[in-house]
């Protein structure tokens, strides 16, 4: 059972890494795509704590670095820190419910290009601003996705 278990997790990231990269190359509306990869970090801390969505994070990030054309390990960082708040959280919410897994993702969301920007800064003297249109409808777009995609974990992944 568990090399099963080790098996799903494996596939959840390959999977999560190919289907971000489909998404945001040929899905994407006005250069508008979801961070389907944070919301995956997300998913993975509400359900399964804080580590396995650090090292989740950890993975999705350094992938989501080499596909990026700025900060090495920026976006890396940010999905071990959301990874780490929202697990050590979810005994205190209800992540079950969409209302408060829509509010985790928002809140997740701004956070995660604040700080993307302020690493940015820091190290190379430039903010790296998604602009005020992914700024303001990524949230509203990762929302829609977070309840269809904490339904996808509990099935494949939990069942």
């Amino acid at each position: 059972m568990r090399g099963f278990t080790y098996f799903r997790m494996t596939a959840l990231f390959v999977l999560g890494v190919l289907v971000h990269w489909w998404w945001t190359t040929y899905l994407s509306f006005w250069g508008l795509a979801p961070q389907l990869l944070m919301v995956l970090t997300i998913v993975a801390a509400a359900r399964r704590g804080p580590i396995p969505a650090m090292c989740f994070g950890f993975a999705w990030g350094i992938a989501l670095d080499v596909f990026a054309l700025h900060l090495m390990g920026a976006t890396s960082l940010a999905l071990v820190l959301a990874g780490y708040l929202v697990g050590a959280i979810r005994r205190q919410m209800d992540v079950a419910s969409g209302a408060a897994q829509c509010v985790i993702v928002a809140a997740g969301t701004w956070a995660f290009f604040t700080f993307t920007g302020l690493l940015e800064l820091l190290f190379t003297r430039h903010f790296l601003w998604p602009g005020w249109g992914m700024f303001l409808l990524a949230p509203i777009y990762n929302c829609v996705l977070a309840p269809v995609l904490f339904w996808c974990w509990d099935f494949v992944i939990e069942s």
